[in-house]
């Protein structure tokens, strides 16, 4: 990681936007050097202490329960930050928004907490995935002779030029149908944005995750069910493994988009209160599941692409690579799928 890479704040946007890494410059702690290092999620998912990284020395890292050896334990607030740092590592992904679910669990105030943001950059990143949800709410408020806008302060934006009787009609019918007061329709607005951002950040990951994992799939092939390992029981057993475990955790994480999709079409054919509730509660309530299955593929589809550059590599080295890199670390994302909250239940 160059200097100059880093930002004011001592992360850089990628960091920040990252399924698997939290630099801890964003939460609130104080122990002295604690802030300077991150939280990375290993070949494994398991979750390490990152104390340097660059391209002479590598990764520094180390175990979370080895932080007493590294920082001043006579701090006044050492303890504190531990239990926090302890917390954190428990969480299937470091996403911004499944950082907030964390943090508030534990009485930590992040509302207005500008680090627990996507950056800029990916936000702008989303606008395609944003439309098709900020689609409906504006052809609700404005008709269907719109053009199309990604964000909540775009939706503000357009009151300025637009008849403002027919506007504040078309947002009192909404305020009645679901229950809240005019002035509130504002926070409606940004917490609708928040929730759908959300689920687009997600989604854009899914996108670039998929056809990682079918290259991946065709090298798996070629390399080692093609060749003279092909007879190997145990490169046989391996392939098949990571290939059933990798599409069901898709096909898993797939089913809740669908059903997330489903919810919002309902919700703007018969606007209520009770359908907000529910659509919100389905999105937030799975967002440790999405996030965590989505850090785990993605985990192994970096490491790969970053141990295989140009997908080389002999049948032999492919077949010890799944069993040493591949393999360990996806009974964690099946744990995640085993305890997810039940669609039906929410």
């Amino acid at each position: 990681m160059s200097a100059d890479a880093i930002d004011t704040d001592g992360y850089t946007a990628e960091e920040k936007d990252a399924l698997h890494i939290l630099p801890l410059a964003i939460i609130p702690l104080e122990t002295p050097g604690m802030r300077r290092t991150r939280l990375v999620k290993n070949a494994r998912l398991d979750t390490v202490v990152e104390l340097f990284n660059d391209s002479r020395a590598g990764s520094g890292q180390i175990d979370i329960n080895a932080l007493s050896d590294y920082f001043d334990t006579s701090a006044a607030t050492f303890d504190d930050d531990r239990t926090i740092v302890e917390a954190l590592a428990q969480a299937p992904s470091f996403d911004v928004y499944s950082l907030r679910l964390t943090l508030r669990s534990h009485n930590i105030k992040v509302d207005d907490a500008q680090h627990l943001r996507l950056s800029p950059q990916t936000q702008e990143k989303l606008t395609e995935y944003m439309r098709v949800f900020t689609r409906p709410l504006v052809q609700k408020v404005f008709g269907d002779d719109t053009k199309d806008v990604s964000s909540a302060s775009e939706i503000f934006e357009m009151f300025r030029g637009v008849d403002r009787d027919e506007a504040f009609k078309r947002i009192k019918a909404i305020s009645d149908a679901l229950g809240i007061e005019v002035e509130k329709i504002p926070g409606f607005l940004e917490d609708y944005g928040d929730i759908f951002l959300s689920l687009s950040y997600f989604k854009r990951y899914m996108e670039d995750i998929r056809p990682t994992f079918e290259r991946f799939k065709a090298w798996s092939d070629d390399g080692i069910r093609k060749s003279h390992l092909r007879h190997n029981k145990d490169a046989m057993r391996n392939c098949d493994i990571v290939d059933t475990q990798v599409d069901e955790a898709i096909a898993f994480a797939m089913l809740r988009f669908k059903a997330f999709d489903e919810a919002s079409r309902e919700f703007w054919k018969d606007l209520s209160k009770d359908r907000y509730a529910h659509l919100r509660r389905l999105v937030t309530s799975n967002h440790h599941t999405i996030a965590g299955i989505l850090c785990g593929l993605s985990v192994k589809m970096i490491r790969w692409e970053e141990d295989f550059p140009g997908e080389s590599g002999s049948p032999n080295k492919r077949a010890d690579w799944l069993l040493a890199e591949m393999v360990p670390g996806l009974d964690k994302i099946r744990h995640i799928q085993k305890t997810a909250p039940s669609l039906d239940a929410i």
